[in-house]
């Protein structure tokens, strides 16, 4: 787990929002398993599923008062991400032995598109019962007092999948920290923060005679 052992690569983000003013941890509990991680059930049509799960066990998504918010203030959760999807090579693959198959027990030389667009849907169903989901655990460290977090993934895709969940469970806003994100914590304004990014980049470089 990233967070108490291996790579510590990680993107930081600050809290935007206000805090439940009474039982604050009991608040969080419910907005947890309100969002738990959810099993994709191989019949649907449904490839990533995402969730809450506990930090140390990821097959459990309840809490108690008293495990959510450590002694030092901090929050450390946990992000499941399960995906089920077929490669494409192997639906293709599996996909033309079942049209094979299916001329056969018709006794004739070519399937109509309907016909085959019908193979392709059983395959594919047939395939996904046969799969494992690919498990992804992604954890996260929640400062409540600073308001500071920090996600242990730089990928793109799973930060906008944490992003949309957080702000989904727990009503706040993520920002990811950055060099104006910085200056807005130590008081800049918003409308001078609007004015820096229409700034345009300079280069500077020597001349050569």
């Amino acid at each position: 787990m990233g967070v108490l052992k291996g790579s510590l690569s990680y993107t930081r983000f600050v809290t935007i929002g206000e805090l439940p003013e009474d039982d604050l941890e009991g608040a969080w509990i419910q907005c947890l398993e309100s969002h738990a991680f959810r099993e994709i059930q191989p019949h649907s049509e449904e490839e990533v599923s995402a969730g809450w799960v506990r930090f140390e066990d990821p097959f459990r998504s309840e809490w108690e008062p008293g495990e959510l918010i450590t002694s030092g203030g901090v929050v450390v959760l946990t992000m499941r991400i399960d995906t089920l999807k077929i490669p494409a090579l192997t639906l293709r693959a599996y996909t033309n032995a079942a049209e094979k198959e299916r001329l056969q027990q018709l006794q004739r030389e070519k399937l109509t598109r309907a016909e085959r667009d019908t193979v392709k849907v059983e395959v594919r169903k047939q395939l996904r019962t046969r799969s494992l989901a690919r498990m992804q655990l992604i954890e996260a460290a929640w400062n409540v007092s600073s308001g500071e977090l920090r996600l242990m993934s730089t990928s793109s895709s799973v930060v906008s999948l944490f992003v949309e969940l957080f702000e989904k469970s727990f009503a706040l806003q993520l920002r990811q920290v950055g060099p104006l994100t910085l200056l807005w914590l130590r008081g800049v304004e918003e409308e001078d923060l609007d004015r820096l990014e229409l700034l345009e980049p300079e280069r500077f470089h020597l001349s050569r005679r």
